[in-house]
């Protein structure tokens, strides 16, 4: 499954990277702005993307909506990862057209499962 990972710290895209490198199903795609996500999502097909949140403009909300507009991947999953993953928020990032919400820091160990369940049951 080909997946965008969108999220402004170098460092957490690193260990996204790593989690992610050993497993042969997930073809992963990293980008530190939401400027070059924007860019991905309007010229490649994926099955599902992950974005931060908390990104400077454009945040993740924004980039929630340019999948949700987007002729090529509109009806695809969108996880968004937040620190701010009390039930309020997360209910208002589904209302707004997110798959789901992790809560931010994730278990990296167990990242890739977690991803793989969510856009499979989407």
């Amino acid at each position: 499954m080909k997946i965008l990972f969108v999220d402004n710290e170098e460092d957490i895209v690193s260990l996204v990277e790593i989690a992610l490198e050993i497993e042969d199903d997930i073809d992963l795609t990293t980008a530190t702005s939401g400027t070059v996500g924007f860019e991905l999502i309007d010229a490649t097909e994926f099955d599902g993307f992950v974005f931060d949140l908390m990104m400077p403009e454009p945040d993740g909300r924004a980039m929630l909506g340019r999948v949700r507009g987007s002729a090529l991947n509109r009806d695809k999953p969108v996880i968004m990862c937040t620190a701010k993953a009390e039930a309020s928020a997360a209910d208002d990032l589904r209302r707004a057209g997110a798959t789901a919400v992790i809560a931010k820091p994730f278990d990296p160990l167990s990242f890739a499962t977690t991803i793989r369940q969510l856009i499979k049951a989407a």
